[in-house]
């Protein structure tokens, strides 16, 4: 569709937008971002492109792939947040919003209060549970995937499934909002459910039977189920939009540098020269590899359905300049993950996402290598020296500064770094944590370890961190041990070394 931002002679606020999950969602297709139906959402970013609002605001299932989920985070250029409509509404629904809005200082604490309960919207019936199921067009009748609880009818003491107004209401939507004429209703294709001639080609309703009023009403209760269940959880976007109310949001507004990059074709989660983090062998994500060439799709070496591309990464590996390494107990996996790093003389062939951690963005490319550096905004894992067991802080940057003239020759420690970053406690939830008041200073690299991937949850300053590859874990063959016997195949050991290694 031809889009011209000259035809919209004012100034854009907001875009507001979802892109089908039917290839991300983990009870879909799986064919990923790329996939048939979800790469629309590379047409929202050529929107965004086009428009170029001040905001956005864009959401997805929360069960897609990290490698689908980077990606987008990677042009819509922020990290999402994560947020479960049940904490708001009477419904669960956990789902992924990428939006350069300032994040809402405090989740409003009403999970349990009455009015977000299933009961609240229920028409002379009884709840069983406090929440129901996750709305989906897909389970709109009896049976259908992923069945919705039953709720208790008063007046006949049966079960029953929840009807269009209750549902609406449990979307955050007013009663009959979707009860609207649809034209050629009664002319449609053929239902799974009613059986037809074989040289049918179409299945044509005769409105004035009871049969054919009873078919009209399914197919009317289907294509409202449907809308409702592709729909937004409007209490929860109201939530992620709620800072648009306070004056000083709009006065403190920036321009947003949305990517240039938007063909589909052209995109990928990763591109040639790019640098990105592997797991170490004590599965500290500070190995690092500059991206020589990648091939095939977003599958592993053990889908060995002839339809699908297999995945192959090309990678040149670096090796921590000698200097850095002065200290480390182990000096093929140091507990430092910062500073001069010069290229290996050998590649290596990826062919799992398993061993793969993130994207670095903090690095410096030099005349002999790279100088890798934590950034602004990032969360780092920071070690103390001089522990037998070494147990790490997670921190987020706040600031950093460095001498970019030394990078190149300069000694460790040298550097001009200093950096201000906040303590990071660990709450209740796993792998979830929160910005304290503590602030911290290091003009020391070396304390820095690695950074941590990480995405949003409910509110500002609360942060699910990624601190393992379990996540990843989803091939039968533990590629990411054979790929670090590679690895370690490459460095500077001894030939013993080597040899104990394969056995």
């Amino acid at each position: 569709m031809d889009l011209n931002r000259d035809i919209i002679n004012e100034q854009v606020d907001l875009v507001v937008g979802g892109f089908p999950c039917q290839d991300l969602s983990r009870m879909g297709k799986k064919a990923g971002l790329h996939g048939h139906q979800s790469k629309l959402f590379f047409e929202m970013l050529r929107v965004l492109h086009i428009i170029r609002p001040k905001w956005f605001l864009a959401e997805n299932v929360s069960s897609m792939t990290w490698v689908d989920r980077d990606e987008i985070s990677k042009y819509l250029k922020c990290n999402p947040i994560e947020i479960d409509s049940q904490e708001l509404t009477p419904s669960k629904r956990r789902r992924l919003y990428w939006t350069n809005i300032l994040h809402p200082n405090k989740l409003p604490k009403v999970r349990e209060h009455i009015s977000t309960s299933l009961q609240s919207v229920l028409e002379d019936a009884t709840a069983t549970e406090a929440k129901i199921g996750c709305i989906l067009a897909s389970n709109h009748y009896p049976g259908g995937k992923c069945q919705l609880q039953r709720v208790l009818d008063n007046s006949k003491n049966v079960l029953r499934c929840i009807n269009l107004s209750e549902l609406e209401r449990i979307m955050g939507f007013t009663s009959g909002h979707t009860d609207i004429e649809f034209k050629d209703i009664s002319k449609q294709e053929t239902p799974s459910h009613v059986s037809s001639s074989a040289d049918a080609d179409e299945f044509t309703i005769d409105k004035q039977t009871k049969k054919g009023q009873d078919e009209l009403l399914k197919i009317y209760r289907k294509i409202r189920w449907s809308l409702l269940g592709n729909s937004f959880s409007v209490q929860v976007i109201s939530y992620l939009l709620s800072p648009l109310l306070d004056n000083m949001v709009w006065e403190g507004i920036q321009s947003f540098p949305f990517s240039e990059k938007v063909r589909e074709i052209e995109c990928s989660v990763m591109d040639v020269g790019e640098v990105w983090a592997v797991y170490n062998e004590h599965e500290r994500p500070n190995w690092y590899a500059v991206i020589l060439q990648r091939s095939g799709g977003r599958f592993s070496a053990s889908a060995r359905n002839g339809k699908k591309r297999l995945l192959k990464i090309e990678v040149q590996f670096l090796e921590m300049a000698y200097d850095y390494l002065v200290g480390e107990l182990d000096a093929w996996s140091p507990l430092r993950g910062t500073g001069r790093y010069r290229l290996s003389q050998r590649t290596d062939i990826q062919d799992s996402w398993v061993s793969v951690s993130h994207r670095i963005t903090g690095y410096s490319k030099l005349k002999r290598g790279y100088f890798v550096y934590p950034s602004k905004n990032e969360v780092w894992a920071i070690y103390q020296r001089g522990s037998e067991r070494p147990t790490p802080l997670f921190v987020y940057v706040l600031e950093m500064k460095l001498d970019w003239n030394k990078l190149e020759s300069t000694k460790p420690g040298k550097e001009g770094f200093k950096a201000r970053c906040q303590l990071m406690q660990q709450t209740v939830q796993a792998e979830t944590y929160r910005c304290t008041t503590k602030e911290l200073e290091y003009t020391d690299l070396s304390y820095f370890s690695f950074k941590v991937p990480f995405y949003y949850v409910e509110e500002y300053g609360l942060f699910k961190l990624e601190l393992s590859n379990k996540g990843r874990m989803s091939v039968t063959e533990d590629h990411r041990t054979r790929n670090m016997k590679k690895r370690r195949k490459y460095g500077e050991s001894s030939d013993e070394e080597v040899e104990d290694e394969s056995d």
